[in-house]
């Protein structure tokens, strides 16, 4: 059970979409990890509360915090990660809507 992020333009239409895996979710959000000190991170962190609206300040945010937040994933995990920020950072990327189940 992953998390699905949506990714909207300019004009709110959808472009895209990247599945946060159930995987990754747990190498984010493993318990001895400092994520619930990364403000716009942590709002993700719940399967069954994650429908979070990201769009302007609060999206650059997001991705600051993802970019700090790097340096403690694991290894094998790194790659995926890296898309996650790659995607989110696209120019053409104005909105994303993570949707928990």
């Amino acid at each position: 059970m992953g998390l699905d992020v949506l990714f909207y333009d300019k004009n709110d239409k959808e472009i895209g979409t990247y599945e946060i895996t159930e995987a990754l979710h747990n190498e984010i959000f493993n318990s001895k990890k400092l994520w619930r000190s990364y403000l716009e991170l942590r709002k993700i962190s719940d399967y069954y509360l994650s429908d979070e609206e990201y769009e302007g300040q609060a999206l650059l945010e997001l991705i600051t915090d993802l970019k700090r937040y790097k340096m403690f994933i694991n290894e094998n995990k790194q790659g995926e990660y890296q898309n996650l920020i790659n995607d989110i950072s696209h120019p053409a990327i104005k909105k994303i809507i993570v949707v928990g189940d």
